[in-house]
């Protein structure tokens, strides 16, 4: 029996936007049974571009036009080496989703720089390139729907083998759902490191800091290739000063810092990420509230754990205490549920 295509989904996310954008086409693909491989583009090695049968990219843009951090390292400055020729890419077929924002200048300028350099380099578009507008009532999912069923009018034109059932055939939400994201497991004391207190909360040495937060971002989605999972420096905020009038809908604020550690070093037009404490309150209530133990420690997995770029990340094996995780990972107060939360909602209503 001939081989089945798999089809390759690339994204770049920032905030996360990216990523809910390619899981669902992913989830969507995978409901028509079709062969999905789901990678960000700081795990994948660009080099094999020219080897792939049909590649979807889905980018965000940032800021003032902003390439993402895991697409502009090594992504990006690859397909842009002089080198490239102008089939370099021939024979390989594409798709690009963009994510923006249409109050910007340069609106889903990732997504328009990238279809041209595909093209450029001998690719070929099988759909013309999808623009989601987070300035649209209902954000990119306006945009993506439709573009969605073109990409599987199309794939399954140029090679019928992706959908082996049809394009109206359709696996159970049910079975799609039941397939974690995530595997999270427990340790005993035995298993975990000995240089780290069970309990770090009344520590003031910055070193015991640093290890659960290097170990905490280390486990999540699209950090295992960021060298810089321990930060640069520690800051104490000194200042907090509103900007904007009370009901204006909009909360502008001028913060200032002091360095609490050592100095950080910088240029103007630098990016700054800023990775803010957690109301202890909220973090206690929601670990009550699904009934977890605080101080037991665990390690995440994360489906696509088959990467070898993952498998080389070995601090993502060491277990942290479970509220560090969900203290330095999840927004427990103000996250907004995303469409998704919705539709598996719905399953078990």
């Amino acid at each position: 029996m001939e081989d089945r295509p798999k089809l390759l989904i690339l994204y770049a996310t920032q905030t996360g936007n990216a990523l809910d954008a390619a899981e669902r086409v992913a989830r969507e693909a995978e409901r028509r049974a079709c062969l999905v491989k789901l990678l960000s583009m700081d795990e994948y090695d660009v080099s094999s571009l020219p080897y792939e049968g049909t590649v979807i990219f889905v980018v965000s843009t940032t800021g003032q036009g902003d390439t993402p951090d895991p697409m502009k390292v090594v992504f990006w400055r690859f397909l842009l080496q002089r080198h490239l020729s102008k089939d370099w890419l021939e024979g390989v077929c594409y798709g690009v989703f963009g994510l923006g924002d249409s109050g910007y200048q340069k609106y889903n300028f990732v997504a328009k720089k990238l279809d041209k350099r595909l093209s450029d380099l001998g690719a070929m578009a099988i759909v013309e390139k999808g623009l989601g507008d987070d300035q649209h009532p209902s954000g990119y999912e306006a945009a993506l729907d439709p573009w969605m069923l073109s990409l599987w009018s199309m794939l399954n034109r140029i090679n019928p083998k992706f959908f082996p059932h049809g394009l109206d055939f359709a696996i159970p939400d049910m079975k799609l759902v039941d397939q974690p994201k995530v595997q999270i497991a427990y340790h005993g004391d035995d298993k975990v490191d000995s240089q780290v207190p069970p309990n770090s909360d009344n520590l003031l040495d910055l070193k015991w800091i640093e290890i659960p937060m290097e170990r905490a971002r280390s486990m999540s989605r699209g950090k295992f290739t960021n060298v810089k999972n321990r930060p640069d420096c520690f800051l104490k905020m000194i200042k907090n000063q509103p900007l904007t009038r009370a009901g204006c809908g909009k909360d502008v604020r001028h913060f200032e810092f002091e360095f609490v550690s050592s100095a950080v070093e910088y240029q103007v037009g630098d990016v700054l990420e800023v990775l803010p404490g957690q109301n202890p309150s909220a973090v206690d209530a929601f670990i009550q509230r699904c009934n977890l133990d605080p101080d037991a420690f665990i390690t995440v997995h994360h489906r696509d754990m088959d990467n070898h770029l993952l498998q080389s990340c070995t601090i993502a094996k060491v277990p942290i205490r479970l509220k560090d995780f969900v203290e330095l990972t999840m927004d427990v107060a103000s996250a907004s549920p995303r469409r998704y939360f919705f539709e598996a909602r719905t399953l078990y209503v």
